[in-house]
């Protein structure tokens, strides 16, 4: 169903890709991390600025959208993930797929991609769900540093996707490439979504009530 919502997803997450595609540079992840900053303050209030089916998926099994609504927000994912591939390659004159390191293992790099992708979706859970910290001002930073965290340490073993629209736009758009890890790291990314929404589940109980002064009320109720 196209929203409003599911077409910032698509926006977004095809400026995540296409900033992806045309990095080529040592400091390719501060750029997708600073980006990644921006647009999940610019798609929050719209959205909630998922960029991601792992962490749609994260959301909707700890009980904060209906996996109604999370299929059409991975559909749009994934279709702007393409279409940012497509542009990005377009623009760059080549086409970027995610791939393993050298000298790594097809384990090594699942795992790390489920790892990181565990990390992204918890932090996401924690800083944007949790309702002792609603209303913060600083989870646009904390999502975009974990994400520029695992590019710079991850990235060089798994290619750094953390994110099923990542792999499969850029793979889709370079014709298909590499799309068979590209779906082995979608697998990995939605598992590790899975664990960060049962860790969370019992960490932060979903039925839990707080009414923290500074944190969810304002201070003038106080």
């Amino acid at each position: 169903m196209i929203t409003p919502k599911t077409i910032v997803e698509a926006i977004g997450t095809a400026i995540l890709v296409f900033t992806i595609q045309v990095s080529d540079s040592d400091l390719a992840p501060l750029a997708i991390g600073a980006v990644l900053i921006s647009i999940i303050f610019a798609g929050g209030p719209v959205s909630g600025s998922h960029y991601n089916p792992a962490i749609s998926l994260a959301v909707a099994l700890r009980g904060s959208m209906s996996f109604q609504e999370m299929a059409s927000y991975m559909i749009a994912q994934v279709v702007g993930g393409i279409a940012g591939g497509l542009c990005g390659g377009v623009v760059s004159s080549s086409f970027s797929v995610v791939g393993m390191g050298e000298d790594v293992s097809l384990l090594q790099a699942l795992l790390a991609e489920v790892i990181f992708t565990f990390v992204l979706c918890f932090v996401v859970l924690s800083v944007a769900t949790n309702p002792k910290v609603e209303d913060n001002h600083y989870y646009g930073l904390a999502i975009g540093l974990v994400v520029m965290s695992g590019a710079i340490t991850a990235g060089p073993i798994s290619g750094g996707a953390f994110n099923p629209a990542v792999a499969l736009g850029l793979s889709i758009a370079s014709a298909f490439s590499n799309l068979g890890y590209g779906i082995m790291v979608t697998a990995a990314n939605l598992l590790g979504g899975v664990a960060a929404a049962g860790c969370f589940r019992i960490v932060v109980p979903s039925n839990e009530e707080v009414d923290t002064v500074g944190e969810t009320t304002p201070l003038n109720r106080a």
